[in-house]
């Protein structure tokens, strides 16, 4: 009896061993959610497109809603766009190539890069064009002249110069005009600095620029107390990419376009792409959000490839833009 019932013990606890041993269904942890394998996506809504405008640039919106950009076709300066009338030509301005980046302060004055004139020209709303920066490039035989430009509320003015755009050429030069009109090197250590924005409390400044043809990066700098630059960061690399002007949203993501892909990504402080935009042109150059009530909108200019017939156009975006 004695033994029968230590085989009996034998048994079950060998039994309760060999259960024991395969996994539980209730102490398995679930399985972890599977990352999107692309972005939600949406298409803009075409504006505006004439073939005088070549290739558009820059655009920036005013105080009371006009959309401008930068013409560098056979019009070589700046249009306006308003829902009622349309586009139409505001002022002929840096003629050698037609200007480059755009931005419009609080007072509704335009800030602009003319590239082949290397100068940085502020034009009024009663358009008188006056320079507010030239002979500034630390190399001149190597430059290509300036491009992109972003203004602080407190009037300094940072702006790129980037010798090239496809990460083959020498660094170029991020510069930055203060307070007391001069201008001086921010940072010569990325190659092809591109398009240029500031975070929301403007002690942050992000860059855009490619390492090669399709590789895109985003840089940010802390902006130090007397204007210099912190130590670089890299924000994000973007594959199939060639980085050109930025957007910053309320949220502190940056929309980042993408030239020669026809696209535009949401990319987060932490580097995540959250969504895309596509135009059906795909020399998609730069972005902008509206003002005011219309911060929901993104206005993005573009061209074909062959940089002959202008584009403009906008999305609606969930999360509203910084101007």
């Amino acid at each position: 009896m004695r033994s029968h019932w230590i085989t009996l013990l034998t048994l079950t606890a060998l039994a309760f061993a060999i259960l024991g041993c395969g996994p539980s269904p209730e102490m398995e942890s679930a399985p972890p959610k599977a990352e999107m394998s692309e972005p939600p996506t949406m298409a803009a809504e075409l504006l505006a497109s004439d073939p005088s405008w070549g290739n558009t640039e820059g655009p920036a919106v005013d105080s009371k809603g006009t959309l401008y950009f930068t013409s560098r076709g056979a019009f070589k300066g700046i249009v306006s766009w308003t829902e009622a009338a349309g586009a139409s030509e505001y002022l002929a301005v840096a003629t050698g190539a037609g200007p480059g980046g755009l931005w419009i302060d609080a007072n509704d004055n335009i800030y602009l890069t003319a590239t082949n004139e290397r100068q940085i020209l502020k034009v009024s709303p009663d358009k008188k064009v006056s320079v507010v920066a030239e002979k500034f490039e630390a190399n001149p035989e190597v430059s290509t002249g300036p491009n992109d430009i972003v203004v602080a509320s407190d009037g300094v003015v940072f702006f790129t110069a980037p010798n090239g755009y496809d990460g083959s050429a020498p660094n170029g030069t991020i510069y930055r005009i203060g307070a007391d009109g001069k201008t001086a090197v921010f940072s010569a250590e990325i190659t092809g600095p591109n398009g240029i924005v500031l975070s929301a409390d403007e002690k942050t400044l992000y860059v855009s620029h490619n390492t090669a043809a399709s590789t895109s990066k985003i840089e940010s700098w802390p902006i130090n107390a007397d204007g210099t630059a912190g130590p670089i960061h890299e924000l994000v690399t973007v594959e199939g990419c060639m980085a050109d002007g930025m957007a910053v949203d309320q949220q502190g993501n940056i929309w980042l376009t993408c030239y020669s892909f026809g696209q535009a990504h949401l990319i987060s402080p932490q580097g995540k792409v959250l969504q895309t935009i596509t135009t059906e042109q795909k020399a998609l150059t730069n972005a902008v959000f509206g003002r005011g009530a219309g911060n929901h909108t993104l206005y993005l200019s573009s061209s074909d490839m062959d940089r002959v017939t202008g584009y403009v156009y906008r999305a609606k975006v969930e999360i509203p833009g910084l101007r």
